[in-house]
């Protein structure tokens, strides 16, 4: 075998070596050049493109600009004025800081800059093909910077031949500039292909300016389906714009992160946001946020990838539990109705009402009387005190007070704004009916409110299930019961008993495939503990990530289901208890429990004011 010796690579090799790391297609050109733009403190950018990009990509800037003598050392490899020590890493704040993406694209394509520092008289243009420099000359620019790249990859084939069509390369590149234009409120971007301008995004200062921005970016629908918060412990400060539970959708592709000023990629941040969301999503459904995470440069290491896109958090767990809680209290403390959208699309009937996963036969029904007593106000004093509360209501805003007097009826029906201040309710208003034994519907001060039954009784069973003790979960039998259990069975039981101790279930293992039942569910019969306690163990084990999620699905077989009627005071025992709910708006598989309609879209239901 031939030895090869061992030498120093050329530096046009070197440079198309590194543009394999950084420049993978036109996308990641635009990113470097945005981000050179932005470090050199630009306030309105300009992108030309043709053909997505790929015979022509150019950004021009108004930042300071660079040195005519300092312009042939951005062609350098690790050429920089952002660092200037090893210690510089730990504070880094700049987008860019290795000095890579110039030479490394100008290495694989044809590029040309242009650059001029607003005390020079004129601009210098440096003329670059395929890593060799052509020609360098004065030219007149305003102050900034232009880089044009023509012909990306004209010189490796091999890498060309990936990239795909224009349209698609170009749809990369919004993406690019839709990333760079939620982190970066203050700047103007403008997106040009040929004659025809793409995207045009106003520098957004105020709150308002803003919500236009990430309304124009995400859609209308998502800025008014969402929540703008702001919280913060100590140095680590978060903010944002968080959809709904009901505002989801189908992929996690509508996530944005951003880590002090920078789009990023991690998993310790997309768990958190999926965590608290946990409990009042639909299925397999992903929400959507827009989230501003500032801390310390020193808490980040951000020169883990050559594109920066990933990071590292010097305390990720501190990060991550900041987050999720963050995240989950405003859910918490903001849950609101739903509000009809257009074009929504319903639930399928059968996964609105029905049962998923274990115990779907064994769970409790609620569809009995005893067992409705387990949810109604306790005492029957309670109940007609509210049954007495809504008849109130109803006189004074839904019914006349005297049928046969039309002034008594006209003085009901259209109250005078004092007269309504003086009329209280409570948020979810006064039950005045059922909907084919599915829908509660309630008057409140507002307009109407509707109410899907199962999913409100849901939410209260699920938040009941984990405030319970341990201790309180469960009741202990006389008799212990015995079940035998088959091989499968007995491996399954050491993965799942914190599910089973979590629903109440408690047991001794008395022979190689046989148990004995000590205590079960005390909001279950006794005599389906065997049949639910074998449904858990040969469900797959994907159907419960965690406890939380088992005793989501305990409540969802334990909830009242469509068909059961209720009386005006159970309607309204159970709207109290659902008020009284964190997270109230959803249920624990994420679909609306409640949705209210204002008078004012009734009005215009019905052309009133016309």
């Amino acid at each position: 075998m031939t030895r090869n010796r061992i030498r120093v690579l050329e530096a046009t090799v070197a440079n198309q070596i590194a543009a394999g790391e950084v420049v993978e297609r036109p996308a990641s050109v635009l990113k470097e050049l945005l981000e050179n733009s932005l470090d050199a403190g630009a306030q309105h950018l300009r992108i030309h493109l043709e053909e997505g990009g790929l015979s022509l990509l150019a950004v021009e800037d108004d930042g300071i600009g660079i040195p005519a003598e300092e312009l042939p050392l951005a062609l350098e490899r690790h050429a920089t004025s952002k660092l200037r020590c090893a210690e510089d890493l730990q504070r880094i704040a700049s987008f860019g800081f290795r000095g890579e993406a110039l030479p490394a694209i100008a290495s694989v394509a044809r590029l040309r800059i242009q650059s001029r520092p607003a005390e020079a008289g004129a601009a210098v243009q440096i003329e670059v093909e395929g890593g060799r420099v052509l020609s360098s000359q004065v030219c007149p620019r305003a102050p900034g910077t232009t880089v044009e790249v023509r012909d990306l990859f004209f010189n490796v084939p091999a890498r060309r031949k990936f990239l795909r069509s224009p349209t698609t390369e170009l749809g990369r590149m919004q993406k690019v500039l839709r990333q760079t234009a939620l982190a970066h409120f203050a700047v103007g971007f403008e997106l040009i292909q040929g004659s025809r301008i793409l995207a045009h995004y106003a520098p957004a200062a105020s709150e308002a300016a803003q919500d236009a921005r990430v309304g124009e970016i995400l859609g209308t629908d998502f800025l008014a389906n969402s929540l703008r918060f702001a919280e913060e412990d100590g140095e680590l400060r978060i903010r944002g714009w968080l959809g709904l539970p009901t505002y989801n959708r189908p992929r996690a592709d509508e996530q944005h992160f951003f880590v002090n000023g920078r789009p990023v990629r991690d998993s310790a941040l997309s768990h958190a946001l999926r965590a608290a969301y946990a409990d009042v999503l639909y299925q397999d459904r992903h929400p959507v946020a827009v989230l501003y995470l500032s801390m310390p440069p020193h808490w980040v290491d951000v020169n883990v990838h050559p594109a920066k896109t990933e990071l590292r958090f010097a305390d990720s767990r501190r990060i991550h539990d900041f987050l999720r809680h963050a995240i989950r209290s405003v859910i918490a403390h903001e849950a609101k109705p739903s509000r009809p959208l257009a074009g929504a699309t319903a639930v399928p009937d059968g996964q609105a009402v029905a049962s998923r996963g274990p115990g779907a036969n064994a769970g409790m029904a609620l569809g009995g009387e005893s067992n409705a007593a387990q949810w109604r106000l306790s005492g029957s004093s309670a109940a007609s005190t509210l049954a007495e509360q809504a008849g109130r209501y109803w006189e004074q805003v839904v019914a006349p007070a005297d049928a046969s007097n039309s002034d008594a009826r006209t003085k009901t029906a259209v109250p005078t704004d004092q007269e309504q201040m003086e009329v209280t309710a409570p948020p979810l208003g006064y039950a005045i009916g059922q909907v084919h034994q599915r829908f509660i519907v309630a008057v409140n001060a507002q307009g109407l409110i509707l109410v899907d039954q199962h999913a409100a009784h849901e939410r209260i069973l699920y938040e009941r299930l984990k405030a319970r003790r341990p201790d309180e979960r469960s009741q202990t039998l006389l008799l212990p019961q015995v079940l035998s259990l088959t091989a499968t069975d007995v491996t399954r039981l050491d993965e799942r008993a914190a599910w089973l101790e979590a629903a109440g279930f408690q047991w001794t293992v008395t022979g190689p495939q046989h148990i004995h039942i000590q205590a079960g569910p005390a909001d279950i019969p006794s005599a389906q503990y065997p049949e639910l306690f074998q449904s858990y163990l040969t469900t797959s084990f994907a159907e419960f990530r965690d406890s939380d999620a088992f005793l989501a699905e305990r409540a969802c077989k334990m909830a009242i289901k469509t068909n059961h009627p209720l009386s005006l005071a159970e309607m309204n025992a159970l709207l109290r208890q659902l008020e009284a709910c964190p997270r109230y708006s959803q249920c624990n598989h994420g679909r609306p429990t409640v949705v209210e309609m204002q008078l004012a879209e009734l009005d215009r239901l019905f052309l009133r004011g016309r």
